[in-house]
C-alpha cells in the first residue's frame, strides 16, 4: 500500500517518485497487487489522489492487480467515478478492485455538501449505481444529487460483471451491512489493537452465517516495518507514526471507534496490538499470528508514513522480502 501522504512543504515530485521505486520493487519480489488511499483536505499532508496514482503505476505494476483502499464512495458523483473505474480497469487490463468506504471526517462531506444525515443514504446510492451503471442498459434514477432519465450506458470495465468490490467499515452496523450484501470487508487493523479486531472479525462472520454466506473473505490493512532490530525498529518509524497518528485523531478517526480504541496514547501504548513493528524474527511472529487468527484473504501492507526517509522505507522492504515473508 502506497503512502502518498507527504509532509506540508516537501518535494511531492520527487516523494512520487521514490514511491514509483517501491512499486518496482513490490512487483520483482512477488507482491499480488498495490494500493492508494484517498482524502480530501487532508491538512497538514499533501495527499495525491489515488485513482491518479494508479493509472501513473500501471505501467510499473506488471501482474500485480491495482486497488483503492479506500474510496470515498458517498462523495463522489456516480457517473463520474463509475467511467474513471471503468477507465482504469481498462488502462490496467482488467486488474483493478475497488475498496469503497463511508469515509468520517466531516470535512470532507461539507466540502461535498453532504449533510449529515444524507451521509449513509448517499454512500448506497452511489455504490448501486456505480455497479447498475457498469451491468445494465437502462439505467433510471433520481435522488437529490443524481438525475437519471434511461441513460444507456455504454463504457463498461473490463472485469464482467465488474472489478470486485471490497467494503471497508468498523462499526457493527457497517460490518453487518457488507455482509448482508455479500461482499469482502477491509478490516484496518491499524486502528484497532489485536483483540478488537479478533472480535471485528468474529462478528463479521457470525453475520455472513446469518445471511447465508459460505464465505466470508477478510481483507487485512496492516501498518508494517521491520527494522533491524526491535528497538531500532520502534525508533526508525516513531516521530513518522506519530504525526500520522495525531493527524488521525485530529480528524476524528478514532472517534468512530469504541472508547477503548482511542488514540489518545502515548506512541510505545498505542502500538501495542497495532502495528506489526520489530525486527524480522518480530514481524515473522506477528504476521503469523494475524494469519492464525484472523485468516484473511490479503494483507495489504503498509509500509510507509508521512515524513519516513526513503531508505527506511526500502531496508524495511528489504528486509520483508529476505528474512520475513519466506
Amino acid at each position: 500500500m502506497l503512502c502518498s501522504q507527504f509532509p506540508a512543504g516537501d518535494d511531492v515530485t520527487a516523494r512520487f517518485a521514490e514511491q514509483i521505486e517501491q512499486v518496482r520493487f513490490a512487483r520483482d519480489a512477488g507482491f499480488s497487487s498495490v494500493w492508494a488511499t484517498q482524502h480530501y483536505l487532508a491538512d497538514p499532508f499533501q495527499y495525491l489522489h489515488p485513482l491518479a496514482v494508479l493509472a501513473r503505476i500501471v505501467p510499473e505494476s506488471g501482474d500485480m492487480r491495482i486497488g483503492t483502499a479506500i474510496t470515498l464512495m458517498a462523495l463522489q458523483n456516480p457517473v463520474d467515478l463509475a467511467e474513471e473505474l471503468a477507465t482504469l480497469d481498462i488502462i490496467s487490463g482488467g486488474r483493478l478492485t475497488v475498496g469503497a468506504g463511508l469515509g468520517y471526517r466531516d470535512a470532507e462531506f461539507d466540502a461535498f455538501g453532504i449533510p449529515r444525515d444524507a451521509r449513509l443514504r448517499r454512500f448506497l446510492d452511489n455504490l448501486g449505481l456505480v455497479r447498475r451503471l457498469w451491468t445494465e442498459d437502462e439505467v433510471t434514477f433520481e435522488n437529490e444529487a443524481v438525475r437519471l432519465d434511461a441513460v444507456h450506458p455504454v463504457l463498461r470495465p473490463v472485469q464482467s460483471p465488474h472489478p470486485p468490490l471490497w467494503l471497508a467499515g468498523h462499526t457493527d452496523g457497517a460490518l453487518r451491512r457488507t455482509a448482508r450484501m455479500g461482499l469482502p470487508w477491509i478490516a484496518a487493523a491499524a486502528h484497532v489493537d489485536r483483540d478488537y479486531l479478533h472480535r471485528q472479525v468474529r462478528f463479521y462472520r457470525a453475520a455472513c452465517a446469518e445471511y447465508g454466506r459460505d464465505q466470508a473473505p477478510v481483507q487485512v490493512l496492516q501498518e508494517i516495518y521491520v527494522g533491524a532490530s526491535d528497538e531500532a525498529a520502534v525508533e526508525d518509524v516513531r516521530a513518522a507514526l506519530t504525526v500520522k497518528y495525531d493527524a488521525y485523531r485530529a480528524w476524528g478517526q478514532d472517534q468512530v471507534l469504541p472508547p477503548s480504541q482511542s488514540f489518545d496514547a502515548e506512541f510505545d501504548k498505542l502500538r501495542q496490538g497495532r502495528f506489526i513493528l520489530g525486527g524480522p524474527a518480530s514481524c515473522r511472529a506477528q504476521l503469523a499470528d494475524l494469519v492464525d487468527h484472523v485468516a484473511p484473504e490479503n494483507i495489504l501492507l503498509r509500509p510507509q508514513w508521512p515524513g519516513m526517509p526513503q531508505e527506511k522505507v526500502m531496508a524495511s522492504l528489504t528486509r520483508l522480502r529476505d528474512e520475513v515473508l519466506p
